[in-house]
């Protein structure tokens, strides 16, 4: 199970700055519609065999950023079957970074990158914990009981410390 997914990476960005970051400069561009097409399941037969071998090829970059990022985030004690909104954002925006490349870096994605990696180091240290919570009460030790109970019923405490 990925972190991330093509489409959270199309949601989180816009399919032309997808493509000018996937495609080699070398390849000619698709048209803009055509990885929009292509991450959605939809039909690329209308397009030249050129531009489906550059959607091939942007769609293969695509996933080995997606690829890299989930091993990054692995690496800091994020169980595979970890899955959250905010795991996925992390993901998503670490692939970003990847695909940008250090010759076309902005400082808005280093800045998130960096952002996303402390937030992953938080959690290590324990200052955050980014596991959903099943996953997080399945991975206590076995001797740990865990409380829970519902709100006081009559209020607390009165005004002047006594019942």
């Amino acid at each position: 199970m990925a972190f991330a997914t093509r489409s959270d990476l199309l949601a989180r960005s816009n399919a032309r700055r997808l493509f000018q970051l996937a495609v080699p400069a070398d390849v000619q561009m698709p048209p803009d519609d055509a990885l929009r097409v292509a991450i959605t399941g939809g039909d690329l037969t209308a397009l030249s065999g050129e531009d489906r071998a550059s959607v091939e090829l942007a769609l293969a970059a695509i996933d080995q950023a997606l690829a890299d990022a989930e091993q990054l985030i692995l690496s800091y004690r994020i169980p595979v079957t970890a899955s959250s909104p905010l795991i996925s954002r992390l993901c998503a925006t670490v692939a970003m970074f990847y695909l940008q490349g250090d010759e076309r870096m902005v400082d808005e994605v280093n800045k998130a990158y960096e952002a996303a990696v402390a937030t992953l180091k938080s959690h290590v240290r324990g200052e955050i914990n980014l596991l959903p919570e099943s996953i997080a009460e399945a991975a206590l030790p076995e001797d740990q009981v865990i409380f829970i109970s519902s709100p006081r019923r009559y209020g607390g405490l009165a005004p002047d410390g006594g019942w």
